[in-house]
């Protein structure tokens, strides 16, 4: 993701949301992704007004939203780094999967994917050697 690209963090899990419930569901709906966030659906709108706004989802009030190319391929980049996080964290930190979860959230956003990828492989090869703090 290029800086000029690079969404706010509120922004981004917005969208995080959005994908992982358009992978289930195929489309997302307003109400699904302020259940999902834990907002009220004025909030959600608001948020879905600007995503449109710079390109990274379809949406029509009272309609469904779903994520353009350029938002997908950004989701898809953000969820692998939440994943990777959230693995070194469990796997590797032996944190619990909520505090992992939670925590991974938090970092995904200010990571680079150069150091995402070299903690992924950090990952795998501590997995492989049978590493895991206690």
């Amino acid at each position: 993701m290029e800086r000029e690209d690079k969404l706010a963090p509120r922004l981004e899990d917005y969208l995080e949301t959005i994908y992982l419930l358009e992978k289930k569901n195929k489309v997302a709906r307003v109400k699904e992704i302020a259940s999902a966030r834990k907002v009220k659906m004025p909030t959600v709108t608001e948020v879905l007004k600007r995503l449109t706004e710079k390109g990274y989802i379809v949406y029509e009030p009272y309609g469904y939203v779903v994520t353009t190319e350029k938002g997908k391929e950004y989701a898809e980049k953000l969820y692998s780094k939440h994943r990777v996080l959230i693995s070194f964290l469990k796997d590797i930190l032996g944190l619990p999967y909520d505090k992992a979860e939670r925590e991974g959230c938090l970092i995904e956003h200010h990571l680079s994917e150069e150091t995402v990828r070299k903690i992924e492989k950090l990952t795998e090869k501590l997995k492989e050697m049978g590493f895991k703090m206690e």
